[in-house]
């Protein structure tokens, strides 16, 4: 089987998106050729049955000139593959479509968003598939939708047998989205119990909006006098692990019914992860409750990370074996290929 993939980037030193490379690599060993259009592209090492062009944004090339490259490329690939994937960009959908028109290349797509655009449910009404994280990660209900997992690498993001050094960790983009400030709220909370924990946040701003959030976390840290929390910037995902394997627990701020890739990771490494949703209550068994808390509530989010900052080491493990378990599982990248490849096979005629 031969299958186009249409993504953002393909880069293993992105912040954001260097993930991607893997499922690249996991789709590749399960089909014979893929053809990559990324919109821009930088550092990665895939194997030889996989191409990867570039519209040329790492270049700066005009928008205009990275619409005339775009169909340039689909004219010369869509007639040879089996099938397109799109990941994360319904856009490349509506793009694609008056092409497809003419060569009814069956198309899945890749999307993770609680709240759908209306350019992805346009989308949805022109491909045959859409694969995310779980049903809890889509607003909408279609028989097109299909729970994959996450997605998560469980070769690089395994358990290191490090004994951590800092103690909390949170990895994301600084957006007001993302509720930073409950996390700070939270420090400024055990502070008044004599608790100053380390935190690391890493991550950056990417819109000039963010910019504002950020400044205004800065000075809210200034205010509560923390000087327990330490701004580290973006990072590689592939650089991660070890970031991860150096924290007693990690935590995510934004609420929602759906998994996150973050706390996955760090689950997948045996790491404690507080998140502001329930849907790993029923699969972390006695441990499901203790490291969940309701969206902006700082307090709850304070007592939940001063009790499993006192875990004793049996209760880490314990713990460890039931979320590596969960993550290789259900969702492991290999497990998310191999149903995408047969679902792609499916539809082809």
């Amino acid at each position: 089987m031969k299958i186009l993939i249409i993504t953002q980037k393909v880069d293993e030193s992105d912040d954001i998106l260097g993930f991607f490379v893997s499922w690249i690599e996991a789709i590749g060993r399960k089909v014979d050729k893929i053809d990559v259009i990324c919109l821009a592209k930088g550092k990665y090492n895939l194997s030889n049955n996989v191409s990867v062009v570039s519209l040329g944004k790492e270049k700066g090339f005009p928008k205009i000139f990275r619409v005339i490259i775009f169909y340039f490329y689909l004219l010369c690939i869509l007639p040879r593959v089996d099938g397109v994937f799109v990941h994360m960009a319904p856009e490349y959908v509506k793009a694609l479509h008056p092409l497809n028109i003419f060569f009814k290349k069956p198309i899945v797509m890749w999307y993770a968003h609680i709240k759908v655009s209306n350019t992805a449910k346009w989308a949805m009404e022109h491909v045959d598939y859409i694969l995310t994280p779980s049903k809890e990660s889509f607003e909408m209900d279609s028989p097109k939708v299909i729970a994959t997992g996450h997605g998560i690498n469980t070769e690089i993001f395994e358990p290191l047998n490090l004994e951590p050094e800092l103690d909390v960790l949170a990895i994301s983009r600084i957006s007001r989205v993302k509720r930073l400030e409950t996390l700070i709220e939270a420090a400024w909370i055990l502070k008044g119990r004599g608790k100053s924990p380390s935190i690391s946040i890493y991550g950056k701003p990417a819109r000039p909006e963010d910019q504002e959030y950020f400044a205004e976390l800065k000075r809210k840290v200034r205010t509560y006098h923390l000087g327990n929390i330490d701004w580290r910037g973006s990072v590689a995902n592939m650089d991660t692990p070890k970031i991860y394997a150096s924290h007693r627990l990690h935590v995510r701020m934004q609420g929602g019914g759906g998994f996150g890739k973050t706390e996955l990771e760090a689950m997948s490494m045996g790491i404690p992860s507080i998140v502001p949703t329930s849907v790993y209550i029923k699969d972390l068994n006695d441990f499901g409750s203790g490291l969940y808390f309701k969206e902006d509530d700082a307090e709850e989010l304070a007592n939940k990370i001063e009790k499993v900052l006192a875990w004793n080491k049996k209760r880490r493990q314990k713990y460890a074996t039931i979320a590596r378990k969960l993550v290789v599982e259900k969702h492991n990248v290999n497990n998310m290929a191999e149903k995408f490849v047969n679902l792609l096979k499916s539809c082809v005629v």
